[in-house]
């Protein structure tokens, strides 16, 4: 598979990107994965938030390359089944376990309070630190032109 095989199967399309944009997702990025790591915020107000911020780490390779998500059911599913096309195979493994964080995220917000504990925001959070790392690397080596200044 691939991502042009995506779009055909309807999962992306095609939709050039911009430096502002992506300038724009990272600034995104930098505020959630900030609020997760705030003093006196919940275990569950901490994980939401380092989940977005690694849904939209997710969703920056894709934009990178000319596609957007189709949303809709599995939207979040395919942001992060997209790393191994874009991040590489060996991403495949931490896409599984951030699909797992999805399915806990699901349960903390809409199921129970106390599902996520304390390990699992801070493995979370530590995900997020190496996926930026790993987006922004590579970004500066395969689409230079889209890397935003000071990244």
């Amino acid at each position: 598979m691939s991502l042009e095989q995506w779009s055909q199967n309807g999962w992306l399309r095609r939709d050039e990107t911009t430096l502002a944009e992506i300038q724009q997702l990272f600034q995104v990025v930098d505020r959630d994965f900030a609020d997760a790591q705030l003093a006196g915020l919940s275990v569950d107000g901490q994980f939401q938030h380092a989940y977005d911020a690694a849904l939209q780490l997710c969703i920056i390779p894709v934009r990178v390359c000319g596609y957007r998500v189709t949303k809709g059911q599995g939207h979040h599913k395919y942001s992060i089944d997209s790393l191994q096309f874009t991040l590489g195979s060996n991403w495949s493994k931490l896409a599984d376990h951030i699909e797992r964080c999805s399915r806990l995220r699901g349960q903390a917000v809409y199921e129970c309070i106390g599902a996520v504990q304390k390990e699992d925001a801070e493995d979370l959070i530590e995900l997020v630190r190496q996926l930026r790392k790993d987006v922004v690397d590579w970004i500066r080596k395969q689409h230079t032109k889209l890397l935003p200044p000071g990244i």
